[in-house]
């Protein structure tokens, strides 16, 4: 079985030098890759509006029309938390059938206080956050997300973004995808032994460049917090390379060439989302 964790629905822009323009999937579209590689089900992520100048991902209402007649999409949705009564549009759109907040993706640092009344209510609700973390940009900065995770104990975080894989190495410099071996562990693993409600998804460039980086240390890694990271592909997002993640295989092909026991993989591509979404 296989659970991607991170797809979207709608336009992305390319920013391939060999693609121009914006890419478009529709729900057939999404379908198509999952029945390709053999997706079983999927979370499927909306966007604040305005959140992103490159992404056009549809609303959270139109994903829950889409979804409706499926059992293999999950729908989570985005809220701004500094839009008009977030909370109660947090709370009216879960009762119409989304599942968690995400793609939680804010121009706001981690500890604004927007962020923290918004957090109250998805933990009174007993919803996972899947956020995408940027440097300076988006739901920033790493070292303040502790006091998010002791805040909201029961809060199941899941994170992406380079603001976070970047941080798998102590020497985090301030290009967006950094290359090397992990010669000192970073913030990432320091948070995630520390918090046992922090989760991490290995989509998009951003996760796959911090395994592929060094491959000893990824094979590592993964066994140690094999419980709390999960699959991903930010589909329908263009690869480095011009192809199209999760249709690309890329982030399953290299799990497989580390060959980690099946133990370890099947928590990784489905166990530990299904362990998440009850």
């Amino acid at each position: 079985m296989i659970v991607d964790i991170h797809v979207h629905l709608g336009s992305v822009r390319s920013f391939h030098p060999g693609i121009i323009g914006w890419v478009h999937v529709e729900l057939e579209d999404l379908l198509g890759y999952m029945d390709k590689v053999g997706v079983d089900w999927v979370v499927a992520l909306s966007l604040p509006e305005n959140s992103d100048p490159y992404s056009r991902i549809i609303s959270n209402e139109k994903l829950l029309n889409y979804v409706s007649d499926t059992t293999r999409i999950v729908p989570f949705c985005a809220i701004d938390p500094r839009g008009f009564k977030a909370g109660e549009k947090l709370e009216k759109l879960v009762k119409k059938g989304c599942k968690g907040l995400g793609e939680f993706k804010v121009m706001l640092p981690v500890k604004h206080e927007k962020i923290v009344s918004l957090l109250k209510v998805v933990d009174d609700l007993g919803l996972p956050v899947l956020f995408h973390m940027e440097d300076k940009k988006y739901f920033y900065d790493i070292q303040d997300l502790p006091y998010i995770l002791e805040k909201f104990p029961d809060v199941i975080f899941i994170a992406h973004g380079p603001g976070w894989w970047k941080h798998i190495s102590s020497q985090a410099p301030d290009e967006i995808y950094p290359k090397g071996p992990i010669v000192e562990e970073g913030k990432v693993q320091e948070i995630m032994r520390n918090y046992p409600n922090i989760y991490a998804d290995i989509s998009a460039y951003s996760g796959l460049n911090a395994l592929k980086r060094d491959v000893n240390y990824a094979k590592k890694f993964l066994i140690e917090f094999q419980d709390r990271i999960l699959y991903g592909s930010d589909f329908p997002c263009l690869s480095p390379s011009g192809t199209q993640f999760g249709l690309n295989r890329e982030h399953i092909d290299f799990l497989t060439k580390l060959k980690l026991n099946e133990e370890v993989i099947e928590k990784i591509l489905w166990k530990n989302a299904s362990k998440i979404l009850k």
